[in-house]
């Protein structure tokens, strides 16, 4: 009893830091975007700070947001007006070499101190250098003044102030700054300067690698004292043209180590950086506003859509007002039968709600920053560290009894730290590197391989195949992914874990629904296990038909799915959801035949657990030693059984291994979909294709702060899977099952009592768990049958009730069917789908 409290109070200890990290977060994310106007596109972090994630100086991370990287034909549909220019000395020179170089390859010999100019009939592109490093030639202030503005650039660049100092000694500054008064006040004064026009500030330059020249002249004190007039000048401004100036180019620079040829002037890797810094500023909020939004800086997220908006004022506003609904009297009784007669089930529709609008606007606008993901050994091996020790901390053995092969404490851990490992692969990026990708592959059968075990093993035990036990799993799989999908706009199968094992549970199902009356004779369900193995294979592998399904689901329903990669997914794992059926039945047999108890079973053991060890060391040293990700996925299919077998045995091999689980493992694994499903959009960013930075100011998520920005992301992250896994099964009780009428004392409605479930009947799928209690979310048939005939109880078998219209009869009866219901809300769906 002692126990049991101290774990109560340490739970809301936990619970009470974690919301109010959550608390914190949000006000100051809200409180950022509120006193920082000019960083609401996250355009001035980009252009201001950043810093280098790769000691080879190859990726390049702006403050608060993710970078695009253009390819020559976005450039050109960016670029409409087909010229970029750039005027200058040598480092805008050196630069727009780099810019160049995105669209072609360019002679970059010859002569120095003059103009270039190269042309791309391909795309139409025109790139030129006038060569003006005083920015004072007759042609520069006649472009700079609009006499011609047909001919405008659509990007124009501009960098002096290297020959002001070199030349001019103390007359440098007043000089300089005349040009740059200029040139600030033709674009605060015309927009026909250029589509964009950006000014450089005078370049850092590694004063230990200039010449004796260049390093008496170009000294730290002039540098500083033109950039901070720069700095000073640029906030007073309200240019016409657009015009910025990037101050992130001298972070470029400076922050690098032997880059540079003379100490002024910069290899292409880093000018390419410069460059592409001017490509995002310009054409960022051009590319399209569609999923996955992988590129954040300097540009607007779309509007909501009218789906969008109609879910987020559904959580926000409509569930909010039913609580005052359901607590007020007669007066807005008419009211009531748009909610749910019950309180809790509203309360978890809000926090539900909650949970998908915060992902919303972790995602979907700029409320938080984002950054590139960047893989590092040393990062991942301290998380796996950290992770181990989470798991040994929190270890704890039952003491009565064995708690059975496989049981739940145990698949809800071995959930739970592959689901770790997993999101702690997808936060690094660690897709890259074969030996962790091939591994992360078998952790994903491993899922599937206990959706089959644990589908097949419920099925073969109670033969319930009724259509509650269906819309049970079909609803808890897919309810956070299909309120996600419209919310932030995505696509179904980019959840593709939600899809998968929706698939194959339906696999699983049609297989045992199929002369179910049978499923007791082992001959005729290995049979139709082969027999579907061939139907799933050919309607995987076959050319033309996944093609075909998802072409006829475009035409009726306006679903673009991509075959290609689906058939990717699914052919990775087409044969691991069998493995886990066959084991599944040899496992009943197994215990039916009572095998354990025969005379050479303590050998067999024993055996077993060898093979096992030196299978799995055979596999690792397999999958390490191929080549590349491609050379190993084709063995994939064939050979994750082994390992995933391996470690059943070994795991279970002791009543005391049986009987010890991790409490930290075991919590992470019940709500598993809940973690992996929310990853996308309040872990990561950008649809998992960056990081999402939840620190006030984003440059703090560097060095130490990148470790920092984890554990409080984390937090958060953790605490709202957590309520989402509650509240995802509440609101699917709810929905699958129809209120069942009682006299009570109140003359309220109430729920029937539900059995909990015990030892002897755990049916152990690949379903989240409720992490509060272990409850039995599997209706028994005769459950399903009392729910078929409360229909009639329900709809009106009191003849002294008024007689109802047609509509509402026809209403009852949908409702009251939850076959029919399925099948109208999913044509209802589709219908809908097509104006989305």
């Amino acid at each position: 009893m002692g126990a049991t409290a101290t774990t109560s109070t340490r739970s809301k200890v936990i619970q009470l830091i974690t919301g109010f990290t959550l608390s914190l977060v949000l006000l100051s994310a809200v409180g950022r975007y509120v006193l920082e106007p000019r960083d609401r596109t996250r355009c001035h972090g980009m252009l201001n700070d950043g810093w280098w994630l790769e000691e080879n100086y190859t990726k390049w991370q702006p403050s608060g947001c993710m970078p695009h990287t253009y390819s020559p034909k976005e450039i050109s549909n960016c670029l409409s007006h087909s010229r970029v220019l750039y005027i200058g000395d040598s480092i805008m020179r050196e630069q727009f070499y780099s810019m160049t170089k995105f669209v072609q390859g360019i002679e970059t010999k010859g002569p120095l101190h003059i103009d270039r100019k190269y042309h791309s009939k391909e795309l139409g592109m025109s790139y030129e250098f006038w060569w003006d490093p005083y920015i004072n030639s007759t042609r520069t202030w006649e472009m700079l003044n609009a006499t011609d503005p047909t001919n405008r650039p659509s990007l124009l660049v501009i960098g002096s102030g290297v020959w002001y100092m070199r030349h001019l000694k103390e007359r440098y500054f007043d000089e300089w700054r005349v040009v740059v008064d200029r040139v600030m006040t033709a674009v605060q004064e015309s927009n026909r300067v250029a589509d964009a026009v950006m000014l450089s500030p005078v370049e850092i330059p590694q004063f230990d690698l200039l010449n004796d020249v260049r390093r008496e002249t170009m000294t730290m004190d002039k540098i500083t004292k033109m950039n901070n007039y720069l700095k000073a000048k640029e906030p007073t401004l309200q240019p016409q043209t657009p015009f910025v100036i990037p101050f992130t180019w001298n972070e470029i620079c400076s922050s690098t180590v032997n880059v540079t040829k003379d100490g002024l002037h910069y290899l292409p890797g880093v000018t390419a950086v410069q460059a592409n810094m001017a490509l995002n500023y310009r054409c960022n909020d051009l590319l399209p506003k569609q999923f996955p939004f992988e590129s954040t800086c300097c540009t607007h997220y779309p509007t909501p859509a009218w789906y969008q908006n109609t879910i987020l004022l559904f959580f926000l506003f409509f569930v909010p007002i039913g609580f005052y609904v359901l607590s007020n009297g007669s007066h807005l009784k008419f009211m009531r039968r748009f909610y749910p007669s019950e309180t809790p089930v509203l309360a978890s529709l809000f926090i539900f709600g909650l949970g998908v609008v915060y992902m919303y606007f972790g995602d979907r606008t700029h409320l938080f920053g984002k950054a590139l993901k960047s893989f590092h050994a040393d990062q991942f091996t301290w998380l796996m560290i950290a992770t181990l020790f989470g798991g040994l901390v929190s270890l704890r053995t039952k003491k009565e009894g064995d708690q059975g092969f496989l049981n739940r404490a145990q698949t809800d851990e071995w959930k739970g730290w592959m689901q770790i490992i997993i999101l702690v692969y997808h936060f690094l990026g660690a897709s890259q590197t074969p030996g962790i990708y091939n591994a992360i592959r078998v952790l994903v059968a491993a899922y599937l391989f206990q959706t089959g075990y644990g589908h097949f093993f419920f099925f073969y035990k109670k033969a319930d195949f009724g259509i509650v036990r269906v819309l049970n799993v079909m609803v808890r799989l897919n309810l956070l992914t299909f309120v996600l999908m419209y919310v932030m706009d995505t696509n179904y199968l980019s959840y593709y874990f939600t899809p998968l094992v929706t698939f194959w549970f339906g696999v699983i199902w049609i297989t045992m629904y199929i002369g179910h009356g049978a499923n007791k004779i082992v001959w005729f369900v290995l049979l139709k296990m082969v027999i579907m193995g061939v139907l799933t294979g050919v309607f995987i592998h076959l050319p033309g038909v996944l093609e075909g399904t998802f072409d006829i689901l475009e035409f009726l329903f306006n679903i673009h799915w991509d075959a290609a990669d689906w058939r990717f997914r699914l052919a990775l794992d087409a044969w691991i959801v069998y493995g886990g059926m066959f084991f599944a039945l040899a496992t009943i047999k197994f215990s039916e035949y009572k095998l354990h108890e025969h005379r050479l079973w303590t050998i067999f053991k024993i055996l077993s657990v060898i093979v096992s060890a030196l299978a799995m060391a055979w596999y690792f040293n397999f999958e390490l030693s191929q080549p590349n990700k491609k050379a190993y996925t084709v063995y994939q299919p064939y050979i994750s059984w082994i390992p995933i077998l391996a470690f059943v045995v070994l795991r279970n091999c002791h009543v005391r291994l049986r009987n010890t689980t991790s409490g930290f493992y075991e919590f992470i694994g019940k709500c598993s979909l809940e973690t992996f499903i929310g990853q996308f959009h309040m872990w990561l960013a950008a649809d998992t294709k960056g990081l999402l930075i939840v620190l006030t100011d984003p440059t703090w998520a560097q060095g130490f702060g990148w470790w920092f920005n984890l554990a409080i992301s984390s937090c958060v992250f953790l605490l709202v899977c957590y309520y989402l896994n509650q509240t995802t099964g509440d609101i699917t009780k709810w929905i699958v099952t129809p209120a069942k009428k009682e006299n009570n004392n109140d003359g309220q409605v109430r729920l029937p009592q539900q059995q909990q479930q015990t030892n002897d009947e755990q049916d152990v799928p690949l379903l989240p768990t409720s992490s509060s209690q272990q409850e039995n979310d599997d209706n028994k048939p005769e459950q399903s049958a009392l729910l078929g005939d409360e229909d009639e109880e329900a709809w009106g078998s009191n003849n002294n009730t008024p007689k109802q219209s047609r509509w509402r009869r026809w209403m009852c009866l949908i409702c009251g069917d939850l076959r029919l219901k399925t099948i109208v809300f999913l044509v209802c769906m589709g219908i809908i789908n097509r104006f989305c």
